[in-house]
C-alpha cells in the first residue's frame, strides 16, 4: 500500500471554485425574508394587544372587600353554592390521595391570622431607608467598575493566559479541599469524606487533562487578539443589549396590563367563611374573592411570552452574527494588516439588512428550544411524574436534542455571517465542514467556558469582598447600628452585579473562540494558512484527538489509518 501524508487528506475535500472561508463582502442576497415578516407580525400583534389591554383595563377591586367577600357577595355570584362546590371537589381529591390532607377543623382562620401576625417583628432594627441611602452609590460605582474589571479580565487572558487558567484550576481544587477541612472541623465526618474524595477526583482529572488545559490557555490567548483588534465588538454588543430593552420593557408592561382585564369571582380555593375572611380546605386563611382574567388574556400572555423570548434571542443571535462576520474579516485579512476599522459596522449592516431574516429564523429556533426546555422542566417537576422513569428518560433525551440544536444553530449563525447563506443552508454546510475538519476534537474546547466562568466567579467574589470592606468604613460612620450587616449586603449585591457584567464579557469571549475555530476549519478545508499561531494551537489539539498511525491508500483508492502493531 502507498503511504499518504496526513496533511493531504484535506485535498480530497478541497472545495471547487472560490475557496471556503473567504468573507462575502456582498452585495448579499436577502435570505429567509419571510421570517422577518413573521417576527414583525408577532411584535405588532403584541404591541396592539398591549394598547388594547391598557385602554380596556378593569377597575381594580378593593383588597378588603376581596378578603371579606364583599366584592363577590351579590346574588349573581352564588357565593354559598360555589363554596359548597369547592369543598366537595377538595374532599373528593383528598379521598383519592392527591389533595390536601388536612381537614377543615385542623386550623381556624383566626389562628392563621394570629400565626401570621406572630411572624412579623415590628422591632426589627433593619432600616431600609438608611441601607438604601448608603447602598445605592456603592452599587452604582460597582456597576461601572465591573466593566473595567471585565476589560482587565480580557487583558489578563491575553498577557498571561496560562497563569489565569491554572489559577482557576487551583482555586477549584482549593475550595473543595477547604470545604472538606471545614466539615471535618465541625465534626461532620461523612460530608468531609465526600468532599475529600471529590477533591482528589477533581485534582486527578485536571492532572490527566494538563495538556488540554495548556492548549486551552493558548487558545484563549490568541483569540483575544481578534477582540483587541476589534474593540467595537464590545460597544456594539452593549448597544444591542440596551436596544432589546426598548421592546422588552414595554412588553412586560403590556402583559401586566393584560392581567388587569377581568372581573371578580368567588375564589376557587375558599370552602368556608368565618369572621370576615374565608378558609381553604386545610383551614388556612384565604381571600373570599379572586380576580378572574378575561378568556383572551392567557392567549395574549402566551403570544407576549413568545415575542419576549424571540426578541431576546434575536439580540443574542445578532451579537453572534456580528462577532462571526467581524472575526472572519479579521482572520482572512492579508498578512501584515494592522487597520481593521469598519469591520464591525460592515457585519452589523449585513445583520440588520440582507441577513435579518436569517437571524430571525435562527432566533425563532432558539425560542422554540427554550419553550421546549421549560415544558420538559415542568413535566419533570410535576408531582404526578415523580418517580416515573419514563418521564426521566424522555426529558433526558430531550435535553440532548436541545443541546444538539443549540450547538448547530450557533455555528449556522456564524457560517451565515461569513458567507451570507440562508439559515438552513448554513446549518447543512457548517455541519459538513466541521465533520470534515475534526468536529470530535472540538469537545476539548468545552474547557474555555469552564475556565472563563470560574474566572468570573473568582473575580466577582474578590470584588464583592473588597466592596464589603470599603463600604463598612462608610457605614460605620454614617449609621449607628447594623453597619456590618449593611456592608455585608452591599458586598453581596456588588459581587452579583460584577458577576453578571463579567458573564457578559465571558459570552463575548466564547463567541470569539467559536468564530475563530470556524475560520480555522474553513482555512484548513481550503488548504490555506492565514494565521500560523492559530493553526499551531488547533493542530496540537486535533493531533491529540486523531487516531494513532498513518493514512494509507490501498490499490482501490480507499484511504484508512494504519496503526503500528
Amino acid at each position: 500500500a502507498r503511504r499518504v501524508p496526513l496533511d493531504t487528506m484535506a485535498t480530497a475535500y478541497a472545495p471547487l471554485g472560490v475557496p471556503e472561508g473567504v468573507y462575502n463582502h456582498g452585495p448579499r442576497k436577502k435570505q429567509d425574508a419571510v421570517w422577518s415578516w413573521v417576527l414583525l407580525a408577532v411584535v405588532v400583534a403584541t404591541a396592539a394587544g398591549g394598547v388594547l389591554a391598557y385602554q380596556n383595563q378593569s377597575e381594580s377591586p378593593d383588597a378588603a372587600a376581596m378578603r371579606s367577600g364583599g366584592a363577590c357577595s351579590a346574588p349573581s355570584f352564588h357565593f354559598d353554592d360555589v363554596l359548597a362546590a369547592n369543598e366537595a371537589r377538595f374532599r373528593k381529591q383528598a379521598m383519592r390521595g392527591d389533595g390536601p390532607s388536612a381537614s377543615l377543623g385542623s386550623r381556624t382562620v383566626g389562628a392563621s391570622e394570629n400565626a401570621a401576625s406572630a411572624k412579623a417583628d415590628p422591632s426589627a432594627p433593619f432600616d431600609a431607608d438608611a441601607f438604601q441611602r448608603g447602598a445605592v452609590p456603592w452599587l452604582a460605582v460597582a456597576l461601572g467598575a465591573s466593566f473595567f474589571l471585565g476589560l482587565a479580565m480580557l487583558w489578563l487572558f491575553r498577557q498571561c493566559a496560562h497563569t489565569m487558567v491554572w489559577t482557576v484550576v487551583y482555586a477549584k481544587v482549593g475550595v473543595m479541599a477547604a470545604l472538606a477541612v471545614a466539615f471535618l472541623a465541625m465534626g461532620s465526618l461523612i460530608p468531609a469524606i465526600v468532599f475529600a474524595l471529590l477533591t482528589a477526583l477533581t485534582a486527578f482529572c485536571f492532572y490527566l487533562w494538563t495538556d488540554e488545559l495548556n492548549l486551552v490557555a493558548s487558545l484563549l490567548s490568541v483569540s483575544t487578539q481578534g477582540l483587541r483588534d476589534n474593540p467595537h465588538i464590545i460597544t456594539t454588543t452593549v448597544g444591542l443589549s440596551f436596544s432589546s430593552l426598548v421592546y422588552i420593557v414595554p412588553a412586560v408592561f403590556a402583559m401586566t396590563f393584560a392581567f388587569m382585564n377581568g372581573s371578580v369571582a368567588v375564589s376557587s380555593r375558599a370552602v368556608a367563611k368565618s369572621s370576615g375572611a374565608c378558609a381553604d380546605f386545610a383551614g388556612d386563611a384565604v381571600d373570599c374573592c379572586a380576580w378572574q382574567v378575561d378568556t383572551w388574556v392567557p392567549f395574549y400572555s402566551a403570544l407576549a411570552t413568545v415575542s419576549f423570548i424571540w426578541v431576546t434571542s434575536l439580540a443574542l443571535e445578532t451579537r453572534m452574527y456580528v462577532i462571526g462576520g467581524t472575526m472572519c474579516q479579521w482572520y482572512f485579512a492579508p498578512a501584515g494588516t494592522t487597520e481593521f476599522k469598519g469591520l464591525v459596522g460592515d457585519s452589523l449592516r449585513n445583520a440588520l439588512g440582507p441577513s435579518f431574516g436569517t437571524i430571525a429564523f435562527g432566533s425563532f429556533v432558539l425560542t422554540m428550544v427554550e419553550i421546549g426546555k421549560a415544558a420538559a422542566e415542568r413535566m419533570r417537576r410535576d408531582e404526578d411524574n415523580r418517580g416515573n422513569i419514563l418521564v426521566c428518560l424522555v426529558t433526558t433525551c430531550l435535553e440532548c436534542v436541545y443541546a444538539i440544536i443549540e450547538y448547530i444553530s450557533k455555528f449556522a449563525t456564524l457560517q451565515a455571517a461569513m458567507t451570507g447563506e440562508a439559515f438552513c443552508d448554513a446549518a447543512a454546510d457548517v455541519t459538513d465542514l466541521l465533520s470534515r475538519n475534526f468536529l470530535a476534537a472540538y469537545g476539548t474546547y468545552a474547557f474555555p467556558g469552564m475556565i472563563l466562568q470560574g474566572t468570573a466567579f473568582v473575580l466577582a467574589g474578590g470584588f464583592g469582598v473588597a466592596t464589603w470592606l470599603l463600604s463598612y468604613a462608610t457605614f460605620i460612620v454614617s449609621v449607628d447600628v447594623n453597619a456590618g450587616l449593611y456592608a455585608a449586603l452591599v458586598g453581596v449585591l456588588a459581587g452579583v452585579v460584577a458577576f453578571v457584567v463579567l458573564m457578559f464579557f465571558v459570552m463575548i469571549m466564547l463567541n470569539v473562540v467559536d468564530a475563530v475555530f470556524l475560520c480555522y476549519a474553513m482555512d484548513k478545508d481550503a488548504n490555506q494558512i492565514h494565521h500560523r499561531e492559530f493553526h499551531a494551537v488547533f493542530e496540537e489539539v486535533n493531533q491529540k484527538a486523531a487516531p494513532r498511525g498513518a493514512v494509507v491508500q490501498n490499490p482501490s483508492g480507499n484511504r484508512m489509518y494504519a496503526a503500528h502493531v
